[in-house]
Parts: structure tokens; sequence; C-alpha cells
């Protein structure tokens, strides 16, 4: 048995953990293949950690940020030997108010009781209380440091000041919060925003002209830059100017223009506003402010001239107080929304009907429920006239929501229109539509406590659920230059099929589509097509055919740094240009403001950098926290790269990507429908808003009991082209267009189950017939599932081959990874639950003897060490290997081709999901035929009915149906209800 220890000391700013054994140190890269059973768990989990670019190594040492350090569990800590945590709380007080030089901010330990911790000294998030150490929980750690920070900053700059409590008050508890972290009344409440700038937003009142001024931030100085800005985004004459959109929240401008501003001939150097918020202006603002008040005034015709000009008025007024360049700064012009967009505002919850009648065997009969911002909410049919009285009393009332059994549903009209529907459906009328849902396919949506609301502040776009509301507009564009591949931007030879897929872009912007879905199969060149458009759009563009604009790529953090690879690799300089990195890291260089856009409802981001620049680079996920900044570029080309992470309607990931602004929008995708007919809708209302009408008329037409031939036809009319214009959509599958691919071969590697699984396994499958509710239904798949996959956890049992043993599917996989080690091969190996690849990882080090840990590309990985990961597999010494994968991280955008043989650990409920996961080794570029391995345990005499051969029979028959029809790939209700029952017999 090893003998690896651990042991960890603090230094500085690091929390460093070294391991040894008799022999003296053992390098990071050692542990997993030396760790004792006790200990691979907690290795497991730092290796993940490594592997996530979280820790860093050096030799026998793992570097931990004190902040990565006390997020790590009970059990990580205990086998590092890291002390506790403390049983205390924090109470934040402050001296003084926010606009006094003395103000300052400290903070006390309490014991759980009340009392007050005597004697507590703190060392990064190390806390030392009568001679014994504790470490801090990460939440506590993070304020104290905040604190620390905001008390070092001098009193002799106010602005300065005021500019970094606007960050670290976000790090504060809510008048309506209570937790470990506490503070007084005044620290929970106050609220500043700095004011440097304004515009007019001009009407007419009684035929009159008048104006409010809309404020801006104060921009940051040279000298003092806001906290969570960055010394790389100042250009040589100073810092870099933000991008002019109001600093406050709608109603807190609307309380201070129409109210505050109004009150008073003369203006104020600060106004309290509600909600605990302070208003500092600077002083050269309220200078020009004074001036514009006086103009606001007076009124009639110097209104109508101030409004006409106002730069020309305000250096007029000002030339003898303030420089010419400070007046010109102080004054800011706007730019212009997507026509889209409709107004900035509070994030509403969309609310759609989730009719589900009797026919739907999932649930109980005439089971109903709501589709509230994406996620579902099951209604009783008894009670839904009774929530719908109570939605139309809180609207009465002016409440925002109602509470229904512990749920929060909005109070609007939408709510009231979509229990309507679902009262039509229940009464055995015909419902317009209905919305469904499947959980994890979209980017997560934040969760936001911004002022004035519990919603984020986000770009208002008009919707097409109801009705057509917004459509666009075709207009055929001049051709400046004849169609097809021109081969003096490219570096790479194309193939036929790829030809023809840039010729059919090219057309497609000829003819004024506003966008285009390229569906084409996993690995036919998707990117490769794409670029060599874009650097045909970029030509016109150096040529002054094609308004000059930048070109966006929005994909999976993974997928980007393969963006910039296949760029160099596939164009010719200079390609696309100079690229700009807007997404990780390199958001700091951007910054210009502080805070969070969807709080405060404006940029931060420089828009002008963005606006110069050639191509940039961004994720669905920045593009949703940002979307404020990119709202207000006007892009030449948006690429959505794998643009299923938008297919949700009435989420805010997808209402963002809708209200950016472009001349084209180019989709990329292999799996045009994952789950339903309705993520095709969503992907076409994001190209062509209003081609394939409302979503309700949709789902009613293509998803309820659909006929064949209007399936049949919608496929057509999305592949089909007219006889002067292209289809929007191009699909085609490797088997159709390339030729000299090597053959696949899929096996099926089925072994019975172990007594210890066996049992196990039974024991659940008794259980669920034991239940008669059908609402378990889903747990009881879910635990068939996992049983399938091994009975007990890696800590439950002596040795990796106890553990390999005790499961059927274990056994099969390590059989199919001895047969390709002796074949001198690669695979790829996936599995999607962390902890079994991280287990695994060891387990495969310790069995094959290897040099180092194989390598896990999983959601955790950030995109450019995914990448490096993928380069060095590929450019790996021949000979056997494996990566470890997820199949929804890994599955999408990596070329991985030096591997011909898969292994799907677990099967995923989606085949598309699981064809992408296959597809990372054949595609273009293979040369060896392809080996897919599909480990499978079945019961000893149950085989027929086990659970992995019921399901690997209905994934193959969705595969098929799927590519035949439009008909979605995913598990429907229907589905598991027949999976479930052709399990129990």
């Amino acid at each position: 048995m090893s003998d690896l220890s651990l042991e960890w000391v603090s230094q500085g700013d690091w929390v460093v953990v070294s391991g040894k054994n008799i022999g003296g140190p053992v390098d990071v890269e050692k542990w997993p293949a030396l760790a004792a059973p006790s200990l691979a768990p907690a290795i497991g989990v730092l290796w993940s950690l490594v592997e996530d670019e979280v820790a860093l190594t050096q030799a026998d040492e793992l570097h931990l940020s004190h902040n990565d350090a006390a997020a790590l569990s009970p059990a990580v800590r205990a086998a590092i030997g890291l002390p506790p945590t403390p049983a205390v709380t924090m109470f934040v007080q402050h001296q003084d108010t926010i606009d006094r030089d003395g103000f300052r901010i400290d903070y006390r330990w309490h014991h759980l009781d009340g009392r007050p911790v005597l004697g507590a000294k703190r060392d990064g998030a190390f806390v030392s209380v009568g001679g014994r150490r504790y470490l801090l929980p990460s939440e506590l750690f993070e304020i104290a440091s905040a604190i620390d920070r905001f008390n070092a900053l001098p009193a002799t700059d106010p602005d300065s000041r005021a500019a970094v409590w606007i960050d670290i008050q976000d790090l504060l508890p809510t008048m309506a919060e209570r937790g470990p972290i506490d503070a007084s009344p005044y620290l929970r409440q106050i609220r500043v925003a700095h004011a440097g700038a304004f515009t007019l937003r001009p009407f007419e009142h009684d035929g009159a002209v008048d104006f409010d001024p809309v404020l801006f931030a104060a921009k940051p100085s040279k000298a003092a830059p806001v906290l969570g800005s960055d010394a790389d985004s100042l250009t040589e004459e100073g810092a870099a100017e933000a991008e002019p959109v109001p600093l406050l929240p709608e109603h807190l401008q609307k309380c201070f223009a129409e109210m505050r501003f109004r009150q008073f001939s003369d203006v104020r150097g600060r106004y309290a506003l509600p909600d605990g918020w302070l208003l500092i202006l600077s002083p050269p603002l309220r200078k020009a402010m004074s001036v514009t008040r006086q103009v606001q005034r007076t009124g009639g015709e110097l209104a109508r001239d101030f409004v006409r000009n106002p730069r020309a008025y305000l250096r007029e007024a000002l030339g003898g107080e303030l420089d010419e360049h400070l007046v010109e700064e102080l004054f800011k012009e706007t730019r212009e929304f997507s026509e889209r967009v409709q107004a900035i505002g509070l994030w509403q919850k969309k609310v759609l009907p989730w009719i589900q009648v009797p026919r739907e065997p999932w649930l109980p009969p005439e089971a109903v429920g709501l589709i509230v911002d994406g996620a579902p909410v099951q209604l009783p049919a008894e009670r839904v006239a009774e929530l719908a009285t109570a939605i139309r009393h809180a609207i009465d009332e002016g409440r925002a929501e109602v509470i229904f059994d512990g749920i929060p549903i909005p109070a609007t009209e939408q709510s009231l229109a979509s229990l309507g529907e679902i009262e039509r459906a229940l009464a055995g009328g015909d419902p317009k539509g209905r919305a469904d849902h499947e959980k994890g396919d979209s980017p997560k949506e934040p969760k936001h406590d911004t002022e004035g609301g519990s919603e984020p502040h986000v770009l208002l776009v008009r919707n097409n659920f109801e009705e057509v509301i917004f459509n666009s507009d075709p207009a055929p564009r001049l051709p400046w230059i004849a169609p097809g591949l021109h081969e003096s931007l490219l570096r790479s030879s194309p193939k036929q099929h790829q030809r023809e897929g840039v010729d059919w872009l090219q057309r497609c912007w000829h003819a004024g589509w506003t966008g285009a879905l390229l569906a084409d199969d996993m690995g036919l060149g998707k990117t490769f097509q794409t670029l060599a458009f874009l650097a045909w759009v970029r030509e016109g563009m150096r040529r002054e055919q094609i308004k000059r604009a930048p070109l966006l790529i929005v994909a999976p953090t993974g997928l980007l740094r393969n963006w910039e690879k296949e760029h160099d690799i596939h164009l010719d300089a200079p390609g696309l240009g100079n690229v700009l990195r807007a997404y990780g890291p390199s958001l700091r260089t951007l910054r210009i403001a502080s805070g969070s856009e969807l709080e405060i409802a404006r940029p931060v981001l420089d828009t002008d950098r963005i606006e110069a620049a050639d191509w940039v680079l961004t994720t669905y996920e920045t593009l949703r926290d940002y979307q404020h900044s990119f709202g207000r570029v006007s892009f030449g080309v948006i690429v959505f790269d794998e643009i299923q992470k938008i297919k949700t309607p009435g989420t805010q990931v997808t209402d963002a990507a809708k209200a950016m602004q472009a001349e084209f929008a180019l989709a990329l995708t292999g799996t045009p429908i994952e789950n339903r007919l309705a993520d095709l809708w969503c992907l076409m209302d994001t190209l062509h808003p209003g081609a394939l009408g409302g979503l309700k008329e949709f789902s009613r037409r293509y998803e309820d009991q659909p006929d064949p031939n209007d399936l049949k036809r919608l496929k057509e009319a999305l592949s089909v082209p007219g006889p002067e214009r292209p289809a929007v959509m191009l699909r085609r599958m490797k088997d159709e267009v390339l030729e000299g691919l090597p053959i696949k071969t899929e096996h099926v590697r089925a072994e019975r189950m172990p007594d210890v699984q066996a049992n196990a396994y039974s024991a659940v499958v008794a259980e669920a017939r034991r239940r008669t509710d059908r609402g378990k239904m889903l747990e009881a798949l879910q635990a068939m599932r996992a049983v399938s996959l091994t009975p007990l956890e890696r800590s439950m049992v002596a040795s990796d081959e106890d553990y390999i043993r005790s499961s059927a599917r274990l056994i099969a996989t390590m059989s199919i990874l001895d047969e390709i080690r002796d074949r001198g091969e690669k695979a790829l190996l996936f599995v999607e639950m962390r902890a079994a690849q991280a287990d695994l990882a060891g387990i495969l080090q310790r069995r094959y003897n290897l040099a180092r840990t194989p390598m896990i590309i999983s959601g955790e990985v950030a995109g450019p060490k995914r990448q490096e990961r993928v380069d060095e597999f590929q450019a790996g010494p021949a000979g056997f290997d494996l990566m470890i994968l997820s199949p929804k991280a890994g599955g999408v955008g990596l070329t991985l081709t030096a591997a011909n043989n898969v292994v799907h650990l677990t099967r995923w409920w989606n085949p598309a999901v699981e064809d992408q996961s296959t597809d990372r080794c054949y595609r273009i570029g293979q040369q060896r035929p392809v080996n897919v391995y599909l480990p499978m345990a079945l019961l000893p005499g149950g085989e027929e009915h086990s659970f992995d051969n019921r399901l690997h029979l209905l994934l193959r028959q969705k595969r098929a149906l799927s590519r035949d029809l439009l008909m979605p790939p995913a598990m429907s209700e229907e589905d598991a209800r027949r999976l479930y029952e052709e399990v129990l017999g």
C-alpha cells in the first residue's frame, strides 16, 4: 500500500499542499497513481482543480489560493489536514458616512450565540482564536479581504472612494438578507452612483420643446482606476471613454430627472434618491448641469436651440470656467440599439403554457403546467382557476407576483393568457400552443438582486410568442464580387462540399437574407466554410464594397481557441485581421467601468475598441452578461457556433442574442433539433424573425400530434431552394458528401452483472414496481441508470480491482481498453459524472502504468486549457493513450482524430449528443477505421429487459427517426414511459 501523505502550509497568497512518502518528495502528477484508497477521493478533487487550472503545480507542491482552499469540502480539508471551519459570523460596521473623509469600514467576529470573539487574528483565509487555527468559508474570506482593500485607499480622492465603494457594496448583505454576514443598517441600504457626464432626452409638452438630463458614469481617472478595471484599458491619452448609457436604473433616472432635478432652481452636488441611493455629481458636471437647468426653466426658443446643439451652447456658457476639452467630455452622444430592442428594462420572466393533455402518460390524467422563465411549474388541473383568480387580484392590487405552493408566479397579463390556454385545453378546446422545457440545455441563467427590483436590467426584445410582431425584411444586396471560393484568401484546399457550402452562404448574402443556418453533420468542416465566407466578407470591406464593421463569433468557451487555431491554419495573411478576445481574463482589459451591466443597466466595456476590432471572440454567457455593451455595436456578421445554446425561447441568453444588431447572422450546429421542434423555431426566430410564424401556432401545428406530411413540408421549406433564392438551411450528412472516410463500426459489449450489482439493480426495480405513483418514474429511471454503471462508490472498496469487479460496465470497459492498448491505439472515454471522471483517471493511470494521469475535458475546464489538452493529445507519440471527456463539454467543436476508438461508458439520453461525441474522431482528418464501443450491464436471467439493453434499442430508433424526419431525437415523455414499462416488464 502506498505511504503517500499530504502536508500543507500557508505561504503569502497561497496555501501550498505538498506530497511525500518514505523516499522523499513526490511530484504532484504522481499523486493519483500513488494514492491509498482512503486518500484517493481527496486526490481526485485536487487533481480536478489542477485540470481546471484552479490550482497551480510546481514539482511536489500544489498551490491553492486562499479562497479556493476555503471552498474545499470538509472531507477534502480533513484529508489534507486543513483546520476546521470556525463557528462564527461576521458583523460589518462603519465609522462616519460615505461622503466624509473619515468613512471607514470595520468588521467583528461573533460566536453563533452572538457573543464577540476575543483576540481573533486573520491571516488570509485563516483565523487564529485562543491558540487554535481555523479556515474561513470562502464567503467570509472574500468580504474580509475586500474591506481591507477599501480601508487601504486614501481619503483624499472622494471620487475614487465612491468608485471603489460601488464595487464593494455588492458584497454586503441587503436589508432583506441574513446569513453568516450581517451589517449595520446604513451599510446594508446605501448605494452610491457617481455621475460625470450627461446627455439630453428631448420631448414635446403642450407643443413646446422640453428635455430631461440623462446621467452617465464618471470617467475613471488615470491615477486611480476603479476597482475591477485594468491598467491595460487605459490609452496613451488617459482612461478609455465609457460608452454613454444611463448611469441609473430607469426608475431612479425618472425620479432624478422629473422630481429632484426640477425641484430646485439651483443644482446640488448630491441627491438622495429612493431605495437608499446617493447620487454624486462631479464638480465639472455640476457646472454644466447648472447651465442646463437654467435653459430648462427658461424654455421656449432657447430650449429648442439648446436641444439642437447642446455642445456649442455649453462651450459658450462655460468657456471661461472649464477647459474646452472637458466641456466636450461632459456631454455624450449615444449609440442606437437593434430595431428589435424596444427598451432597457427589468427582465420580465416569460410565462408560457405547458399543455399536457391526458394522452401524455408521463403525468397524472389532465396534468398541466406553466413554463416560468424557462423552468416548469406543474399545476393540478383543479387549481388552474384558483391561480388565475389569485393573479388577477394581485394585478389589481399592484403586486408583482403570487406564491403558488412556494413558487413565485409573475402577476402579469401573460400569466393570465397562459392559464387561459390551459383552461381551454382542459375543457376540450384547441389550445393555440404549448411550451415544453428541458433542463440543462442553455447557459445557466444568472440571479441578480438589483436595485429597483429583483430582476436584472436587460435589453427587452420584441418576441414572437403569441404572434409575429417583429419580422425581418430581406432586401437583395448588390453583388460586389462573383460568388464562390476565392483561393487567394485561403491556405487550405477545400473539398467539393465545402466549396458548395461557401457558395450557398454567398448566395444567401446576395439574396438579402438576414441569416442562414449551416447544419452540416459533425466533421464536415463548418468552421472552415464559415472562415472562408468571413474572409470573403472582409475582403469586400477592404475593397469598400461592403460597409466596414467588426465580425463577431459567439461560441462555447472551449471552442474559442480552436477558432483562432483554425483561422491561422486555413486563411492566408492577413486573414480576418486583428482579433479581440472579449471573454475570460481578457475582459479585464476591456472594462472601463465597474459593476455588473445587468444591475446598473449600462455598458462597462469599451465599445469603441469592440467597434474598431476586425473580428471579436466571445461566449454566450459573456454576451448575456455584457449585452448593454455588445448591443450598441453594429456587426457585419455574427456567427453563433453551437447555436443550440440559445434554443430555449424566453431565456435571458436567448433574448440577448436576439437583441444584437448585425447585417447577417450565421448559425452553426450539427444538431438543429435536440429536444423539441420549438428548438428549430427559436433558432430561426434569431436568424429570420417571423419566418416560421409565432411560437404558439408553430407548436400547435408541428408539436401536438404532428402530421408527418406537415413535417416533410417544413423540412422542404427550410432546405429546398426557390427559383431565385437559396434555402435558408443547409444540412448534409457525412455519408452523403464525404468520400474516402474510413469505416465506422459499432461494437456492443454486453456483460452480465456481478452479484453485488445484480442485487442492487434488482432492489431498484422492485422498489419501482412497488411504487404506483407515476411521478416517481424519473427517479426510478435515474436510479436504474446509476446502478447500471456501478453499485458502489470508489471510497467504499479497498482496491481498484474490487471496484472494477463490482460493475459489469467497468469489467467490459477495461476489457475493451486492454484490447486498444494491445493494438497500440488511442481512445476517447465518455462519462458524464464528474466524480467518476476523477476516480477513473487515477484507476486508469495505475492500471496501465501511464506516465501521467489521463487528461480530462469537462465543463469545468477553461477554453484555453481545453484546447491545450486537445493539441497535446493530437500531437502525442504513437502508442496507447486515452482521454476522459464529458459528452456535453467534450462532445462539441473538438477535433481528436489521433484517437480512433470511442467508448461510451455512460449513455446520454439524447442520441444526437452521443453522435456528437463519437464525431470528435470520426471526421475529416481521420485515416484509420473507427471503433465505437458500447459497454452494457445485463441482469442475469433478465437480459432482454435490462435498463442498458432497452435504452440502447430506444436510442437506435430515435436516431433513425430524427434523420428521416424533423423529429426531435431527445427523450420525450412517451419515450420515458415506454422505457420504464419495458424495463419493468
